[in-house]
């Protein structure tokens, strides 16, 4: 599955095949939040339910962890 990080991680790899000095990648939100009125679309590592604020990591919260903690980037073709 392509994600919006696994494609843009992709992206950092190529940069760093070219050369260029890559320190680091940040997400864009650890939550997701209310924005604009809405709690839609949902951008976050971590859900948030609006009714109790309870807190449960996703999927791709636990795929980018397993990035960092293998140094290994995921490449997609375009």
């Amino acid at each position: 599955m392509v994600t919006l990080h696994t494609g843009a991680l992709s992206a950092v790899a190529a940069a760093l095949e070219d050369g260029l000095d890559i320190r680091g990648y940040l997400a864009w939100s650890a939550l997701d939040n209310y924005e604009w009125g809405s709690y839609q679309p949902t951008f976050g590592l971590i859900a948030v339910d609006p009714d109790t604020f309870a807190r449960t990591p996703k999927p791709s919260a636990a795929r980018l962890g397993g990035f960092a903690r293998t140094r290994v980037l995921p490449r997609v073709s375009v």
